[in-house]
């Protein structure tokens, strides 16, 4: 149990506990498109601090990857027919989502931690405080539970104090209230001190975190007092637990860094505490860098040789079938054929993540557990060593040591607008993609030693992988990436992160989260009679598509955009981008940008004129 935190300690500076307001999912998936922002903008510095288990510099990233399929399940939760849902069924979606798009053991351990907080019993029909508090011990100790071994000064280290601090906070608005409330124990004591006096935190721990004035958010995610004390308590305590991470654990110390996974958990935090306190975290916490690492990089090697293999899949088995699994493969670690065993999950979906070096081990033991799928083996030894240098122009002397991108453009209007952007177009027209050999020519044209393709349409981007694949491995001296954006609007945002400074790779996972975070919609007009997944439309009518699939049909391009947008906007957004086709309505995009900023005051929007035929708006939520 964490210590009672007295009356005396708690100032009067705390506002007295009200009535809990409601928090509903759309309030939930605010607060996670928030996050999954303000985590991109620091996936390099947690990279960097990568050198536990494994120093594969991919810590961030796989938490960024994971969180981002976690937000886009609780879309697809929002956006099905039916009754909203409540708020734990919101975060069953975000812990489903983040299961199925798991990557590396921070991952794994990150939808470990949503499960758990998803599984917590939340009493009557709103989110407090307490509830929060209860979320946090209820993932915190599932997370512990899920780890083989767990090791102090780590992401569960991190969410312990988060858990213990939250609960100390409820305690103490108890006591200030005369409403005592049990205080929730923390998972199994990992962290150390369970935290401190909460007044004096909340007091101390302004949202901002020093960064300067925050942006208002006309509305915040709940204004209830409550839940904003205790998120800031718990934000406060999972930054003093990642101070501690060096103290805890050797490699970290020897490296001077703190965990980079436990980072990745406090930048979650300290988002919610921005959101529930009323402020706009992508404001809030945009230039604050939040670790440093005096000598990232120059870690001791280590004494014990490292597992060769990183495995990880889903796997489909009862749960005694898994405990079996577990119990096998705990043993074959213990053996010395592997580490950082972690199984997660329930209702008979897994994911299993170990290190070793027979890759076959628990491949075989998922095969007689049950059925193993979307399975990853990546060799470790490649992904600790040294980043290549980038090929140089003596290698090949017909390449240039600069990186290019080549962007489909279907019209010239979209075309103009890439070859803006710093983009080498390559001209096509609806209905005609380009082949692979239209990508080889255009690739070639660039003469540049590092190229990334932008398909910008759905059908053509397995041609543009597999013609980035065969480039690279043909040519040596080249490197060549495709990033999956299936429409324009998706091209756009990933041109927008674009960076020629950043490492390649880097540069290319940048490109792919930002397309990947970008929903899409457009609006068209009926030619002919027809069915559609919103019913029969009539000759002249226009469609509104929200993804694949035409979501409605108006009578007019305005009101069709405009319903459009509502449905996208509907799980937040901070960025719109409107592509002007040349059948557009007079008056549409200053309609339609008027009504985004009534109605949702937060995001910002930005217009192009693309020339599109076909479709009179195309139409991007970031």
């Amino acid at each position: 149990m964490p210590p009672s935190v007295s009356g005396s300690a708690a100032n009067a500076a705390v506002p007295p506990r009200p009535d809990a307001s409601p928090v509903d999912a759309g309030a939930l998936r605010r607060w996670a498109g928030a996050a999954l922002t303000v985590l991109g903008r620091h996936r390099e510095e947690i990279d960097a601090l990568n050198v536990f288990p494994i120093a594969d510099s991919d810590t961030g990233t796989n938490m960024y990857l994971t969180f981002e399929a976690a937000c886009r399940a609780l879309d697809d939760r929002l956006a099905a027919p039916g009754p909203a849902p409540s708020v734990p069924e919101a975060l069953h979606a975000l812990a489903h989502g983040a299961l199925l798009g798991a990557r590396g053991n921070s991952g794994v351990i990150l939808s470990q931690l949503l499960r758990g907080a998803a599984a917590a019993r939340y009493t009557g029909s709103a989110v407090d405080g307490g509830a929060l508090a209860a979320g946090l011990a209820a993932g915190a100790e599932s997370a512990f539970e899920a780890v083989a071994r767990p090791a102090a000064g780590t992401i569960l280290s991190v969410a312990e104090a988060a858990a213990q601090a939250a609960s100390a906070a409820v305690l103490a608005i108890g006591e200030l209230t005369g409403q005592r409330t049990g205080a929730h124990s923390g998972p199994r004591g990992l962290s150390g001190s369970a935290g401190a006096d909460t007044a004096t935190e909340l007091a101390a721990a302004s949202a901002t975190g020093g960064a300067g004035p925050a942006t208002a958010v006309p509305a915040p995610l709940t204004a209830n007092h409550s839940l904003a004390y205790v998120a800031q308590a718990a934000a406060a305590g999972a930054r003093e637990a990642l101070a501690r991470t060096p103290d805890q654990l050797q490699v970290l110390r020897d490296a001077g860094v703190v965990d980079a996974g436990g980072l990745g958990l406090v930048v979650l935090l300290d988002t919610l505490a921005a959101y529930t306190g009323g402020l706009d975290p992508r404001g809030a916490l945009r230039q604050r860098r939040l670790a440093s690492a005096r000598s990232v990089g120059s870690a001791p090697t280590s004494a014990r040789a490292e597992p060769e293999f990183e495995v990880i899949y889903l796997l489909e088995a009862t749960d005694t079938a898994v405990a079996e699994l577990r119990r096998g493969l705990d043993e074959f670690c213990e053996r010395g054929g592997g580490d950082s065993l972690v199984v997660v999950g329930g209702d008979g979906l897994w994911r299993i993540h170990v290190h070793v070096d027979d890759a076959g081990v628990p491949l075989e033991a998922g095969i007689a557990a049950g059925r193993p799928r979307d399975i990853q083996i990546t060799h470790l030894a490649s992904q600790t060593a040294p980043h290549p240098e980038p090929p140089t122009v003596s290698a090949t002397p017909n390449l240039r040591p600069t990186r290019a991108i080549v962007a489909v453009a279907y019209g010239e209007g979209i075309a103009g607008l890439l070859e803006a952007a710093g983009a080498h177009v390559l001209r096509t027209e609806p209905g005609r993609p380009p082949s692979a050999a239209d990508f080889e020519r255009a690739v070639a044209a660039t003469r540049a030693a590092e190229v990334v393709l932008l398909p910008n349409d759905a059908e053509t981007t397995a041609v543009a992988a597999a013609v980035a694949e065969r480039l690279s491995a043909g040519q040596p001296a080249m490197r060549v990436a495709a990033v999956p954006a299936k429409v324009t609007v998706q091209g756009i945002a990933a041109l927008a992160v674009h960076e020629p400074a950043r490492r390649f790779d880097a540069d290319v996972v940048a490109m792919t989260a930002a397309a990947g975070a970008t929903r899409y919609g457009a609006i068209e007009v009926a030619a002919t009679e027809a069915w559609t997944m919103a019913g029969v439309c009539r000759p002249g009518q226009v469609l509104g598509h929200v993804e694949n699939d035409v979501a409605l049909i108006e009578d007019g391009q305005v009101a069709a955009a405009e319903a459009v947008l509502e449905r996208m906007l509907s799980a937040g957004g901070e960025m719109v981008t409107l592509v002007v086709g040349d059948t557009t309505e007079p008056g549409l995009p200053e309609a339609v940008t008027e009504r985004i900023r009534t109605r949702h005051p937060v995001a910002d929007v930005v217009v192009y004129e693309g020339g599109q035929t076909g479709y009179p708006l195309l139409i991007g939520v970031e």
